[in-house]
């Protein structure tokens, strides 16, 4: 049936009256949901803001977001195998095996930050890439013997929770459970059929540090053995006071407490404690630090966390500082700075482990 002038007014101005009510409601929702969201994050009625946020950030540090590896060490020029590392608590843990070009009686073992692998991160944090390639082919032509694994829950290794797990279930700690991956990686070592009479230097890296910490005093008989012969520390924390700092800077609130006894409840660990840990080291350490990262710069007291670290060391200790302003002027004062800072500038690890090998 043909639809006459008149109708055809009456259905466009129905059509129209439709369109406007039904911007008015979308309007009206939107304002809604704004006003809701603004209420809630002021007045967090019933702790719902916090309760969100600490649920958030709980599961960030216990079970971060899976990169992978894009490169391996043979696009530098290294031939390596995939070996496995298996922990005490049964956590496969995926490494790389890169043999010195010439025989040599030295193996440096190498691990992670958090938020990263055993290659890196093209992610970052706060815009800083990184990648730990370059500094290990410093070590390769110095011909050292290397092992560089991921950390439980990270990369391609076991462990994580929930849908983010493979194999066997891990929660990531931070430091507090990847002791054990430290462990194994030297437990690897003594064991291995070429390297098992090396001399051993750990090259551990933030959460990695605090793990190699933790493992010293957890298994002083393993890691009282001569064939250890340094620590290289690039970045080691205070995690209670960089977990204030970071969620501070990154919602403006006072969390971590309450994150702290979320973590606790819900996984029955808290956070590394390094003033506890070092006083069990036994070996010379080389620290690294990049002197005014936000995370471990304490503004009241003007120095960085690890000058604690540093005299609750009971060895000899020595430590190089990153940023603009030092004697090698790099990056912008940007703690992943830290770790592309060796890939350039190998001279200070070299030095260290040349000067406590034979």
């Amino acid at each position: 049936m043909a639809v006459n002038a008149h109708q055809a007014d009456r259905l466009k101005y129905l059509l129209s009256v439709a369109m406007k009510k039904l911007f008015i409601w979308a309007i009206s929702l939107i304002s809604f949901v704004v006003v809701a969201g603004v209420f809630i994050w002021f007045v967090n009625p019933l702790d719902i803001r916090d309760r969100v946020l600490v649920n958030q950030i709980v599961k960030m540090r216990v079970a971060p977001e899976r990169l992978n590896n894009p490169k391996n060490p043979r696009d530098y020029g290294m031939n390596y195998s995939d070996v496995n590392i298996v922990t005490a608590d049964n956590v496969r843990l995926s490494a790389w095996e890169i043999k010195s070009p010439q025989l040599s009686d030295v193996t440096v073992i190498v691990n992670h930050p958090l938020t990263t692998t055993r290659y890196g991160s093209e992610k970052g944090l706060d815009g800083v890439s990184v990648e730990f390639l370059p500094m290990i082919k410093h070590l390769h032509e110095a011909n050292y013997n290397i092992i560089m694994y991921d950390h439980r829950g990270q990369g391609d290794s076991e462990g994580g929770i929930g849908s983010k797990s493979i194999g066997t279930e891990a929660p990531v700690g931070a430091g507090v459970t990847e002791w054990q991956d430290v462990s194994a990686s030297l437990r690897y070592v003594l064991d291995h059929s070429e390297f098992s009479d090396d001399e051993i230097i750990f090259l551990s890296q933030c959460m990695g540090a605090n793990a190699t910490f933790l493992a010293w005093k957890k298994e002083p008989e393993l890691f009282d053995n001569p064939q250890i012969k340094g620590l290289i520390a690039n970045q080691p924390t205070l995690s209670y006071q960089m977990t204030d700092r970071f969620i501070r800077k990154k919602t403006g609130l006072d969390l971590v407490d309450k994150v702290l006894a979320k973590q606790k409840k819900d996984f029955g660990f808290g956070f590394a404690k390094a003033l506890e840990y070092v006083p069990s080291l036994t070996v010379p350490v080389l620290y690294a630090q990049v002197e005014k990262d936000v995370y471990t710069f304490n503004q009241e007291t003007g120095k960085n966390d690890i000058v604690d670290i540093m005299a609750a060391t009971p060895t000899e200790n020595d430590i190089v500082w990153i940023g603009p302003n030092q004697d090698i002027s790099f990056g912008n004062g940007k703690r992943f700075d830290a770790y592309q800072f060796f890939n350039s500038n190998p001279e200070p690890i070299l030095e260290f482990i040349t000067k406590h090998t034979d």
